[in-house]
């Protein structure tokens, strides 16, 4: 088992440095005039930056999903990466149905104010 303090370090680094990426990226997209683009790719982004999976089987320590899905692949076998590779893949898929339902209210929205001018 890990030390504890060095355990919530590590997250606060990689949450950081998470942080520092997606204002960066966020800032690359905003030139992005097609806005379902614009938005898929924001998304997509955020989902697998900040998707936190179990390390192993027991279930007492988490990291990001993304480095599990690759240390697994590395070391174990392809096989094994599937574990951490699911819930990255729900949390692809549930960020792109939230940009969908985002996208449909703002046009809802859009074509509710043409209407009353």
């Amino acid at each position: 088992m890990i030390d504890s303090t060095n355990y919530w370090i590590a997250w606060i680094a990689y949450a950081l440095a998470a942080g520092l990426f997606c204002i960066v990226f966020w800032k690359v997209t905003y030139f992005q005039h097609r806005r379902v683009l614009k938005y898929c790719l924001r998304a997509v982004t955020i989902a697998i930056i900040a998707t936190p999976w179990y390390v192993s089987d027991s279930g007492e320590v988490m990291a990001p999903a993304l480095i599990i899905v690759l240390m697994d692949a590395i070391t174990i076998s392809g096989e094994a990466a599937v574990r951490a590779f699911v819930p990255l893949l729900l949390s692809v898929i549930l960020s792109l149905v939230l940009v969908v339902i985002v996208l449909l209210v703002k046009r809802g929205k859009s074509q509710r104010f043409d209407e009353i001018s």
